[in-house]
């Protein structure tokens, strides 16, 4: 029995010897530190519908040119303004037209002053065709999109200088003008967009 006790006395110091000597090892990894700054005046802006026109196929009547203008208004409403109205009214199937809603919030400027307000394409064309339309309506793209520079819109602000209360908030909206060209073919039909356009508000306080 003695003996089996200094052996496995012996097997301990020598486990314990080689315990000691075990080299220490070194693991790393990397971090990335993020953070943000942003201003503290916030401009948001819906998208401008101009609603979704039954319009006929080939030439209509009504004016020399037979293209049909399309006008929105600062109530959401769009109309008939000018060209040709043969057989065109708005469709009651799809979202109402609606004017764009912008909203200024965290201004600096609380003096009851005014800002600027600008887009930077005031006039442009729905060249690009889409599948899904105003507020994700489900829109076919048309088989044969009209060419560039045929179907356009102009738009336009109901104020370039939007008072500011005193609370630091503006509002206004995007309106404005979109003319449909004449001779329509039925490949014609289907949702159109433009390509994105920047609204930009100044609020003009100093520093």
């Amino acid at each position: 029995m003695k003996r089996f006790t200094k052996i496995s006395l012996c097997a301990a110091v020598v486990a314990a010897s080689l315990a000691t000597t075990a080299q220490a090892e070194t693991a790393n990894t990397t971090v990335e530190v993020y953070a943000g700054l942003a201003s503290v005046m916030e401009l948001t802006c819906s998208d401008v519908n101009f609603g979704v026109w039954r319009v006929p196929t080939g030439t209509r009547t009504g004016s020399s040119s037979g293209a049909t203008t399309i006008t929105l208004n600062d109530a959401d409403s769009a109309t008939v303004t000018a060209g040709s109205s043969d057989k065109v009214a708005l469709s009651n199937a799809w979202t109402a037209p609606k004017t764009g809603t912008c909203n200024v919030t965290g201004s600096a400027r609380t003096d009851g002053g005014s800002g600027t307000a600008s887009l930077s394409d005031a006039s442009g064309n729905f060249a690009t065709s889409v599948g899904t339309g105003f507020e994700n309506e489900s829109i076919d793209a048309p088989s044969t999109p009209l060419s560039e520079g045929s179907f356009t819109y102009a738009l336009t602000l109901s104020s370039t200088t939007p008072e500011i209360s005193g609370t630091g908030t503006s509002a206004f909206t995007i309106q404005g003008t979109m003319s449909i060209p004449d001779n329509l073919v039925a490949d014609n039909y289907g949702g159109y967009k433009s390509a994105d356009i920047t609204v930009t508000f100044d609020d003009d306080s100093p520093g």
